[in-house]
């Protein structure tokens, strides 16, 4: 058997049986042949022998031999299945994989996920390297807090106790370009999440408090622009919690591989342009929803988001919990992401195949856009309904040609700490690198690390994520 049957037979196996311990077991072996009494004691022991409560007089007795054959068989269930010492079990009390043994099949697979760190990743794309670079940047405090809230946060280092102090060290913390990426937070809203935060920590509280009561506070903050309602927003957040789920045909390994985070940063595709006017990122979408498995524009088929691109993923866990399950959880998820992707750029060049195939149209014979002019697209599969006539030699050069994302974000809470970590693909494999840290919710100072780092993420969504797959869409 392969590797992944074997787990998946293994996950189908019940853990919820047990051994009956009410009853003791003999301590020496019953005699299966005792001495047969005389006739006599036999008829008068079974004359005065008391017959069993509500036994019918027709019920076929025990077998003799019933105890020891349940103990045989159960014993032989048990060899077939502990294929390691009891210490050395990968199985856990949940009846799944570890989390290091679930990492390691994912490795061995030919399609899997690797796993590293950042710091060891020597060939990252510029791109990346930009993006840790600003990160990396306001770690060390700098443009951190708008210059037009310096008054404010001064004022609060003078009436709050000790949590502002750090603002009268030096100015470094303050600069009017802090305005390009968004709000800085205010002295009010900085010192609600710091409560909170703490709250969640010193009295242990579960995960769906740490979520409701300080991440999503912080993702508001972050990643909805100021003066502008909800509805209104390009760029927002969900709280996917237990109810998100990858839909199979984005999901890779063997079954019960797949896995679920709590939030997700997505885009909505009609607010692009103002009330009331029309869409053309949307308008495609609608057409394309028609063509895609379960008519979901995503990779998962989680309501809020269906016909909303997912750009960013967040899996949070409380402090007691360990950081490898949410990367695991988090790894497989964007796998899922990137497979999503992929098939839309195969979707994009099995329909320039067919229609140069048919007949190149005007748009096609005069070239791709000049912003579309550097996309490649690598290993691409093919398609069920892909034509498998070749185009012409002028529909091949005038085909727009797009590549997938240098990489993917996604961000770990493990209770105050937040950390960014990055997904690439190399036309096979996906590879998941951790870890940067973005902030943290334990200190003022660090919640506007935070918030600046978010919103940095968002200024790649709405810069760069999201003009790369518009258009995608509206080539598809």
């Amino acid at each position: 058997m392969s590797e992944p049957d074997i787990i998946a037979w293994l996950q189908d196996i019940p853990t919820d049986a047990h051994l009956d311990v009410a009853a003791p077991k003999p301590t020496k072996r019953r005699r299966l042949n005792p001495p047969t009494p005389s006739s006599s004691i036999a008829s008068n022991h079974q004359t005065n022998m008391p017959k069993p409560r509500g036994q019918s007089p027709n019920k076929r007795p025990e077998s003799i031999g019933s105890e020891t054959s349940a103990s045989k068989r159960s014993k032989g269930i048990r060899s077939e299945v502990d294929l390691e010492q009891p210490s050395e079990r990968s199985v856990s009390v949940s009846g799944r994989l570890s989390p290091s043994k679930q990492m390691r099949f994912w490795k061995l697979q030919s399609s899997g996920i690797s796993y590293g760190e950042l710091a060891h990743f020597t060939d990252k794309p510029k791109s990346l390297r930009r993006l840790l670079a600003r990160m990396d940047h306001v770690m060390e405090g700098f443009g951190i807090v708008s210059s037009s809230q310096q008054p404010e946060v001064l004022q609060a280092a003078q009436a709050c106790d000790d949590e502002f102090d750090w603002a009268e060290v030096t100015t470094h913390y303050f600069s009017d370009a802090r305005d390009e990426l968004g709000p800085t937070p205010s002295v009010v809203a900085v010192l609600d999440i710091l409560d909170k935060a703490a709250e969640c920590n010193s009295h242990g509280h579960h995960e769906d408090a740490w979520n409701k009561a300080v991440h999503t506070p912080v993702l508001e903050l972050a990643f909805h622009g100021a003066g502008e309602r909800l509805k209104n927003q390009l760029i927002t957040t969900a709280s996917c919690g237990i109810h998100a789920t990858i839909m199979p045909d984005y999901q890779h390994g063997a079954p019960g591989t797949s896995k679920k985070v709590d939030f997700v940063i997505h885009v909505n595709p009609r607010n692009e342009t103002p009330p009331k006017c029309p869409s053309p990122a949307a308008d495609a979408i609608d057409r394309l929803i028609h063509q895609l498995p379960g008519k979901v524009f995503n990779f998962t088929d989680f309501e809020p988001v269906q016909d909303r691109p997912i750009a960013l993923s967040i899996e949070t866990k409380k402090p007691t919990e360990g950081f490898d399950v949410a990367k695991l959880q988090l790894g497989v998820w964007q796998a899922a992401h990137w497979s999503f992707l992929k098939a839309l750029v195969g979707l994009q060049q099995s329909y320039h195949h067919s229609t140069s195939v048919s007949a190149p149209t005007e748009e096609s014979q005069s070239g791709p856009p000049e912003e579309l002019a550097h996309f490649q697209v690598q290993d691409m599969p093919v398609r069920p309904n892909q034509p498998t006539a070749a185009p012409t030699k002028t529909a091949q050069q005038n085909t727009p040609q797009f590549e997938l994302p240098d990489f993917l974000p996604g961000i770990i809470i493990n209770g105050h700490n937040w950390w960014f970590t990055a997904t690439t693909f190399d036309g096979s494999r996906m590879s998941f690198w951790e870890k940067a840290p973005l902030g943290s919710t334990d200190g003022t100072k660090e919640i506007y690390k935070l918030v600046c780092n978010l919103q940095i993420l968002r200024q790649w969504i709405d810069q760069t994520y999201w003009p790369w797959l518009r258009q995608l869409i509206l080539h598809c």
